[in-house]
């Protein structure tokens, strides 16, 4: 029955069979297929396979290259190359290309430009952060109400009055 230890060293076999494990990994793999009897099957069918494979090896013969030379150089000398052209955009990155200075300066100015575009105005941050004061004011008529909005920071004051009545009629 496999234990955990087979799992662990069933994929290291191959290597301890062929001597290409580390002095370590090699000591452990030899201490469990002596008490395992499943991996020693295992490592004694890899063996045997590693015979056999050897004892296979069919001598392979070189390619017979004395055609394919003269071929390649017919179809250099035949063919002709297509024009090199430069890209559009390498006659803007030429004189910055051998010049890191330049290029750092560029990319500083143009951070800082993209900072002063998108930094907040202080005008923005006013009229966003201005806190404003709603009041409701009560009226002697009960069918109207009057609400009225103040803003302390710009001095603006807006009164609604509101006649729910009158509104019924216009509808």
């Amino acid at each position: 029955m496999p234990t955990l230890g087979c799992l662990w060293n069933r994929r290291r076999l191959e290597g301890f069979v062929d001597s290409a494990l580390g002095s370590r990994a090699e000591r452990m793999t030899a201490g469990h297929v002596s008490g395992c009897a499943s991996c020693r099957i295992e490592m004694e069918r890899l063996r045997r396979l590693r015979v056999l494979i050897r004892s296979a090896h069919a001598e392979v013969t070189d390619p017979d290259w004395s055609g394919f030379w003269p071929s390649v150089r017919t179809r250099i000398a035949r063919e002709t190359p297509n024009p090199v052209r430069e890209a559009w955009w390498l006659p803007f990155w030429k004189p910055v290309w051998g010049h890191p200075r330049v290029a750092f300066g560029g990319v500083a100015v143009s951070t800082l430009a993209a900072a002063l575009v998108l930094w907040p105005s202080p005008q923005a941050t006013k009229a966003v952060t201005a806190p404003v004061q709603v009041q409701d004011v009560s009226t002697a008529d009960p069918n109207r109400s009057v609400m009225v909005y103040s803003s302390p920071d710009d001095d603006v004051t807006v009164i609604w009055v509101f006649n729910p009545a009158e509104q019924d009629e216009q509808s």
